[in-house]
């Protein structure tokens, strides 16, 4: 039988709204430092593939990022960079600041089969269903998810002009939920079910894989749900569908995760850097409304990495992340040509 999750991931939104735990406001020192960092490597003409610690050095605000990691892997599983001063940039240079510091985070991974590393969250018309629909091209409102890699962080260049209001669960508070209520239905989110790679499969590669929503490993909890890609498999007509107890296991994990007494909501700011380890986190974002001129329209730029200090995951999460080891690079959708791409096209996938 499942046992409550003890660790310090397990909260209650409402209990660390506020909290400076993980909200971290940037100093003058830390912008300085920053910028200096960007004008370093302009100065020697590095492009976004050139950089290198060496050449965005950031000697004393990687402090902070080494706190943040340590927090994201052993803490709350969250962490909130806030107060760049980010309209007073050009996009280019956002672009090149969030790689730098992205540098100092772990070894990024491809988000889609084009091989882009640093992808760009923004309103593209993408239609909300099919399967290859990826919801960060769209404006509509996200399912509670986790994304394909271990940590994600998010960068914001411009706000929308409305909505688009971001909101974090804690994965543990969830399962302990089901644990207290439903205990009968958790066992059933331990077992694997089928879900799509959203048309991202290397050439050869099965469209479709197996994984849990919850696990263990050496005793610390690893969790993922992603409704849609769960979806996607049990729509093709070709993968065993979930049990009826994990359709209902799944229909209480929304249910949880949308209760104002579980999740803790945010609204993004022009410069905030949000970082979520996907393994104790899911997240959504509410649909929002864009402005009418393209460059006020809502943009973030997105990193996956793999940190040095991540967890090990549980076996039964290798078919889709490779490496369960600790401190792997591992996860993403590999891209299928060589080379590193630096911004989400205009088609999805």
């Amino acid at each position: 039988m499942p046992r409550a999750i003890t660790e310090a991931c397990n909260w209650l939104g409402p209990g660390i709204a506020s909290s400076g735990r993980w909200i971290y406001q940037l100093s003058r020192a830390d912008i300085a430092e920053i910028d200096a960092a960007l004008e370093f490597g302009k100065a020697r003409g590095m492009g976004l593939a050139d950089l290198t610690k060496e050449n965005f050095p950031l000697p004393a605000f990687q402090a902070r990022i080494d706190t943040m990691l340590d927090e994201i892997e052993t803490g709350l599983g969250i962490y909130l960079l806030r107060g760049f001063p980010a309209l007073n940039y050009g996009k280019g240079d956002l672009r090149h600041i969030c790689w730098g510091i992205g540098l100092y985070c772990g070894q990024a991974v491809s988000q889609s089969k084009r091989g882009d590393l640093l992808g760009d969250v923004r309103d593209i018309g993408t239609p909300a269903d099919g399967p290859t629909f990826r919801g960060y091209t769209s404006s509509g409102e996200l399912t509670y998810h986790s994304d394909a890699a271990d940590i994600t962080a998010l960068f914001c260049l411009r706000a929308a002009k409305k909505g688009g209001l971001s909101r974090i669960v804690s994965l543990p508070a969830i399962h302990d939920e089901i644990l207290a209520t439903r205990p009968d239905l958790l066992e059933a989110l331990y077992e694997p079910c089928h879900w799509g790679r959203q048309g991202n499969e290397l050439p050869g590669q099965s469209p479709y894989y197996t994984q849990p929503i919850f696990g263990t490993a050496n005793g610390l909890f690893a969790g993922r749900y992603t409704r849609t890609h769960i979806r996607t498999a049990e729509l093709s007509g070709t993968q065993p569908p979930p049990t009826e107890a994990q359709i209902e296991g799944f229909r209480l994990m929304d249910e949880i995760a949308a209760n104002p007494a579980f999740h803790v909501s945010m609204m993004f700011e022009p410069g905030d850097m949000q970082f979520l380890n996907n393994h104790l986190t899911l997240h959504t974002r509410t649909a929002f409304t864009d402005h009418a001129e393209p460059d006020l329209k809502r943009h973030l730029l997105r990193l996956w990495f793999s940190p040095a200090n991540s967890r090990e995951l549980p076996e039964s999460f290798k078919p889709f992340f490779g490496d369960t080891s600790p401190g792997a690079k591992r996860g993403g959708f590999p891209g299928h040509e060589d080379g590193m791409v630096f911004e989400t096209g205009d088609l999805p996938n």
